[in-house]
């Protein structure tokens, strides 16, 4: 008996003390909403907030940074940086030598090449293009916000990820994309001018923008599912080829348009994945220092050169000089598994 009313007693002893908190913090009328407001506005400056900032942030909210959390806010800068990639890998250059060295040749030829393709149109050959364009243009905004969307409701990093890329990666390519044109000023096929006519100001014919947003789409989606599904890179690669395709049937761009076009949506989605990525790949580029005066305004930035981390050298290179080795380094970088 006197065990049970020694616990009624703590019992209400401790309801007394909670009540005493309670009117006590009501009394201070702390408004903790605004409190954490005002420590997360660092976060809305132009390079963040600190390490120091964050920490406090962390503090504030009574969260307990496990050891992993801890070390990645220490090993960060005071001042935030960005890494722009630039430099491709030994398998990426030997890849785009290999297609310039085609679209050279489809340069030379470029007139043969389209009257081959007027002439053998068809119903088939219709649909294809009809298919392309689809793939070219109107799939890249479809499948980024598809995907992302999708990726949130089923929470899968796989499709959030497909999004985000294919976002960043289509802007990248658009932005390349449309000065070259605007340098290049190439006459389009159907103008019947030839494949010669450059430097015109209302012609956009080099290099093609869809060919190069496809093979963006097709490099995002490949990039991602290629270990799990194997077959998805010659689906997606595929679609891509039908796009470029599509582009000379309906004579809106040159052969060599659309191969340059092509390798470069891949390269650049290479680059731009690498960079979200954080250069995982170990790439050589740029290393930008933002820095923001809030006394005086000034926005500065300082850029510093990272080298490329040395790779292993690719096992053609001990073969000896001829085309054996270029067929056989071709064979290399184009080899799925990395």
């Amino acid at each position: 008996m006197k065990q049970s009313f020694k616990l009624m007693l703590s019992f209400v002893l401790a309801l007394n003390t909670l009540s005493n908190f309670s009117v006590h913090a009501s009394e201070l009328n702390l408004d903790y909403a605004g409190m954490i407001k005002e420590k997360k506005a660092c976060r809305k400056r132009f390079n963040g907030c600190s390490v120091a900032e964050e920490l406090e942030i962390a503090q504030f909210q009574g969260k307990v940074l496990d050891s992993y959390q801890l070390n990645t806010y220490l090993s960060q800068n005071e001042g935030k940086s960005y890494f722009i990639p630039l430099e491709l890998t030994d398998k990426e250059l030997v890849l785009l030598a290999a297609s310039t060295s085609l679209g050279i040749v489809a340069f030379k030829n470029d007139q043969e090449i389209m009257d081959v393709v007027q002439r053998n149109k068809s119903h088939t050959t219709e649909m294809l293009t009809t298919v392309g364009n689809f793939y070219g243009s109107t799939a890249l905004g479809v499948v980024a916000a598809g995907s992302y969307f999708l990726g949130v409701y089923y929470d899968n990093d796989n499709l959030k990820r497909v999004g985000l890329f294919t976002v960043s990666a289509g802007v990248a390519q658009a932005i390349v994309v449309s000065g070259i044109k605007n340098v290049f000023g190439r006459e389009r096929p159907i103008k019947g001018d030839g494949p010669y006519e450059f430097f015109q100001a209302s012609s956009k014919s080099f290099y093609s923008g869809h060919s190069s947003a496809a093979f963006a789409l097709a490099t995002v989606i490949s990039e991602t599912y290629k270990e799990d599904y194997p077959i998805v890179p010659w689906v997606a690669y595929g679609l891509a080829a039908v796009t470029a395709y599509g582009r000379i049937h309906g004579q809106n761009h040159w052969a060599s348009d659309v191969i340059i076009g092509g390798i470069a949506g891949h390269l650049i989605t290479k680059l731009t994945m690498n960079y979200m990525n954080k250069n995982s790949d170990g790439r050589g580029g740029f290393e930008v220092f933002p820095s923001y005066d809030p006394k005086t305004g000034t926005v500065s930035a300082q850029f510093v050169w990272q080298e490329k981390m040395p790779e292993a050298p690719l096992k053609c290179s001990k073969m000896p000089e001829g085309m054996l080795k270029v067929d056989a380094c071709i064979a290399e970088a184009l080899n799925k598994k990395k």
